[in-house]
């Protein structure tokens, strides 16, 4: 029996190495696997199995003889052993030449058998990746996840299972781009997991508005925590809470993007917070495109036409239109010379980038030194912002050198 084995495994050898040239050899081959397997031993058949399945993705075989071969390999992925399976999934998980029916038979294995192919065979489209994503099978699922180039479809299914595994998995694959509504679905299924909100917030293409809830609820679970209650007293976790929030937002209002404005927008104005103190903070960092954003909001105005008043920065005409958008009238100085400070840095050459936004809230708070009839609160808005302004620009500055 053993020296049966030995003449098979050497005629395989011999045709894998491309030594075969008739057909009829090639063909009894592949014919006499099935019976040969009958009385080998499990190695022998692994063996065997890695000898044909690179004779098969290589096309080492005669072209007359690659369907026996192939038919042969699909005997083999019903094998009674699964390291006999585990061999035919890991030789064909990244072949593009081997049929698809075997693809799909090892993926409906075992998950020892079936992981290699699940995660990497590109002969499985997008209703098997789906398919495999609702299954329940953990494993499997997080071996989709983390796949490249994932179809939506299978990324819906992974996130409408809710495995809270396979959706970590899913926001560490930087190279798949997640819809907004899957993030939301997960920010509400997740809102207390602090691993997959640090995975969302790290994410490129998280939707602006949900990162600032999410920066917005992690602020609050910082300072509610009892290390910091007990630091600092209830009154001032509070107000702390207050600033982290208001940070957060500035934050995002730095970074959100021109196709996402109108939603960010939208977003403060739900919750509250599209208020007097968000504009003066979006005009003073240069957001001047979300400022006119936020007055097409409230006024209910084209963005043409808010567009063109706020680029003119004429008073009486940028006056009407934050009388219209409700704000206060003790801010819209403010926020005049603020735009007009901008607009004439635009046209000088000779300033550093990192100093343009810089220079813009010195004159502002110069402009605005000592008038009487600004109030308290307000004149602790713009010295503040000019102090957070200043610290950005040098951490940008130290950035920029340590780079270099």
């Amino acid at each position: 029996m053993e020296k049966r084995g030995e003449r098979f495994l050497n005629g395989l050898a011999r045709t894998v190495a491309g030594n075969v040239h008739r057909v009829g050899r090639s063909v009894m081959l592949a014919q006499h696997f099935v019976s040969w397997c009958e009385t080998a031993t499990v190695s022998e058949r692994c063996a065997a199995v890695t000898m044909l399945v690179e004779a098969v993705v290589g096309r080492k075989f005669l072209p007359g003889d690659i369907r026996q071969a192939e038919a042969a390999l699909i005997v083999a992925a019903a094998d009674p052993s699964p390291r006999v399976r585990r061999t035919v999934s890991e030789g064909v998980c990244a072949a593009r030449n081997v049929p698809g029916s075997l693809v799909r038979t090892l993926a409906g294995d075992i998950d020892e058998v079936a992981l290699p192919v699940v995660s990497r065979s590109p002969l499985l489209n997008e209703v098997d990746l789906a398919t495999i994503s609702r299954s329940g099978r953990g494993v499997l699922c997080r071996a989709v996840a983390r796949r490249e180039c994932l179809p939506a479809q299978a990324i819906h299914e992974i996130v409408r299972s809710g495995d809270e595994a396979a959706c970590l998995e899913l926001m560490a694959n930087e190279s798949l781009t997640i819809e907004a509504y899957a993030f939301a679905t997960l920010a509400q299924r997740f809102a207390g997991h602090g691993e997959m909100r640090h995975r969302m917030l790290h994410r490129n293409d998280l939707p602006s508005a949900l990162r600032d809830e999410l920066l917005g609820h992690l602020g609050q679970v910082l300072c509610a925590s009892p290390l910091v209650a007990c630091v600092l007293g209830g009154e001032r976790s509070g107000r702390l809470a207050e600033d982290v929030r208001e940070l957060a937002t500035a934050s995002v209002i730095e970074q959100v993007e021109a196709n996402e404005l109108a939603d960010f927008v939208e977003h403060l104005r739900g919750v509250g917070r599209l208020n007097a103190a968000i504009l003066v903070r979006a005009v003073c960092m240069g957001r001047i495109d979300l400022f006119a954003a936020a007055l097409t909001r409230l006024t209910g105005l084209s963005e043409r036409r808010v567009r063109a008043i706020v680029a003119d920065a004429r008073e009486p005409a940028f006056v009407a239109l934050a009388a219209a958008a409700g704000l206060p009238g003790g801010i819209v100085p403010l926020l005049l010379s603020t735009v007009r400070a901008w607009k004439d840095m635009a046209g000088e050459d000779e300033v550093d980038p990192e100093d343009v936004a810089t220079a813009v809230m010195d004159r502002v708070v110069v402009a605005f030194w000592g008038r009487g009839e600004q109030s308290e609160e307000l004149s602790r808005l713009i010295h503040r912002l000019a102090g957070e302004t200043q610290a950005q620009a040098s951490r940008r500055r130290v950035g920029r050198y340590l780079a270099a």
